[in-house]
């Protein structure tokens, strides 16, 4: 996984106010809606997004920049990662000094090697090799424990909602032991919505469950509303006048969308069954909502072509106490 400050291009200096320039900048720049069809810059997009997430909130870019990429796995915890640290300086600072008193015993220079490895940083590694068997059978009197259960959050765009994802997310089962599973968010997933994925929690007998809230992006076009989805697409006055078909991109592909003569802005038309799409059930419906874009200023034969068309009318005629 790349660097978060590098994904957005600042220091690990930088200020709040830095982090937020830089994300405006990249996100206009990577933007789907300025990149149709790149799935490079979606998902560039994605990245720069997801940093901005983390480093944006102080908490989680405290946490980050003391714990790097396992701050970010599900099932993390500070204050356990902090004593596993201390556990691992700990255990390696005994086995250096176990190392040292046995250089001046008469121990077998073999036995020594095994017992006080100064190289060994797992903490549970170091137990088992300093009392071996003992442990184990401890372990066994004691029994396993069922594994507890992992909640998380994962964020997804508003169309990976609609029309379903994979997304990848890593889990710390135990203190060190990072897993990535590949979670399945199903087609028309809701903002706020539940998963359960059953057996990938901490480990155990039995495993645990993971436990995910899925978080919906915001689209800037695009507003789901239940089943029906909202869209403001921009027409030229043009097109709006003339009427007829016009091509818009939905997240079922693009349609023909036909405008009726004279349309005007904020006028809102109906794609049937270009909504939310969910298995087993009606699909919802897609309300376009025109934005009529007027040409630029300063073209005089324009202003009087509009002058000649629209004389003698008076739209704020019936408008008024």
């Amino acid at each position: 996984m790349k660097d978060l400050y590098a994904t957005l291009g600042v220091p690990k200096t930088a200020t709040a106010e830095d982090l937020k320039k830089a994300y405006r900048k990249l996100t206009r720049q990577f933007h789907p809606d300025r990149n149709p069809g790149n799935k490079q810059a979606e998902e560039r997009f994605k990245q720069v997004s997801n940093a901005y997430d983390i480093l944006a909130d102080a908490s989680k870019r405290q946490h980050y920049d003391e714990f790097g990429e396992m701050s970010l796995t599900l099932g993390f915890d500070a204050d356990r990662a902090r004593r596993y640290k201390q556990a691992q300086a700990h255990a390696q600072a005994q086995a250096q000094a176990q190392a040292q008193s046995r250089s001046q015993s008469t121990f077998d220079n073999d036995d020594l090697e095994e017992v006080a490895d100064p190289r060994a940083t797992n903490f549970d590694d170091f137990l088992t090799r300093m009392f071996g068997a003992r442990r184990g059978e401890a372990a066994r009197t004691r029994g396993v424990r069922a594994g507890i259960d992992i909640s998380g959050e994962i964020h997804v765009s508003l169309m990976d909602s609609l029309q379903g994802t994979t997304v990848p997310v890593r889990v710390e089962v135990s203190d060190g032991d990072l897993r990535t599973i590949n979670v399945r968010v199903p087609q028309g997933m809701l903002d706020g919505g539940k998963l359960r994925v059953r057996g990938q929690g901490g480990a155990g007998d039995p495993p645990g469950d993971l436990l995910l809230t899925v978080l919906v992006e915001r689209h800037s076009q695009i507003v789901r509303d239940g089943d029906d989805l909202k869209m403001t697409v921009p027409v030229t006055a043009y097109e709006a006048y003339r009427g007829g078909p016009v091509d818009i991109r939905t997240p079922w592909g693009t349609v023909s969308l036909k405008l009726p003569a004279g349309a005007q802005n904020a006028q809102t038309l109906r794609l049937r069954a270009h909504g939310v799409r969910i298995a087993n059930k009606p699909s919802g419906d897609l309300f376009v909502i025109l934005d009529v874009r007027m040409p630029p200023p300063g073209n005089p034969k324009l202003l009087e072509a509009l002058a000649d068309l629209q004389a003698g009318q008076d739209p704020r005629g019936s408008v008024g106490l």
